[in-house]
């Protein structure tokens, strides 16, 4: 045993020491209103990212979501916080001077917590990209929610706490544009 761990410690040691590590994130702001009711939306995301690249074409990382809703529905409020985990790997397959094109898969954990109960959903998605440098440190980054498969726990239409939990397992395609910068040392 005392061989095995050994070896993937000289493993892990030898492909992280010529690693480049980068810092990224995203902040965003929503605010939804509707014209048919009395109803409203505000969102706040805050999104850090942490990676490396362990070879040219191939990235690791981690991105961690931040997200405060609160729903207007006539006089009351209701708030929703979630927290997400979401370790990916990142394949560049194209390079054209500046711009990098890239396809990046990984799952999401999030914990949903809104006024007195939480929920969860894992997601396992691959999403396209797209990488321009702006200098040896600096790149900014926009990225399609691609394809994904998510399994989720919450309570049934109309539940309240403590009342039996459904899953949702869903396919989709979804088209919304994600920007970032990222920052290498």
């Amino acid at each position: 045993m005392k061989k095995f761990l050994f070896i993937v410690a000289a493993i892990a040691t030898c492909m992280t020491a010529n690693a480049k590590y980068w810092f990224s994130g995203s902040i965003g702001f929503d605010n939804l209103s509707l014209y048919t009711n009395d109803k409203s939306a505000k969102t706040l995301d805050f999104s850090p990212a942490f990676g490396m690249a362990i070879e040219d074409d191939i990235e690791l990382g981690i991105q961690l979501g931040i997200v405060d809703d609160h729903y207007y529905v006539g006089a009351g409020v209701q708030q929703e916080f979630s927290f997400s985990f979401a370790p990916f790997i990142r394949y560049t397959f194209l390079r054209e001077g500046d711009f990098n094109m890239f396809v990046e898969g990984g799952f999401d954990y999030t914990i949903v917590s809104p006024s007195g109960y939480n929920f969860w959903s894992i997601a396992f998605k691959v999403e396209p990209g797209i990488r321009y440098n702006f200098s040896e440190h600096w790149s900014a980054v926009a990225k399609c929610n691609g394809l994904s498969f998510t399994h989720m726990s919450e309570p049934e239409v109309g539940g309240w706490p403590g009342e039996s939990f459904k899953n949702k397992i869903g396919l989709g395609i979804d088209t919304a544009l994600k920007l970032g910068l990222v920052y290498e040392f």
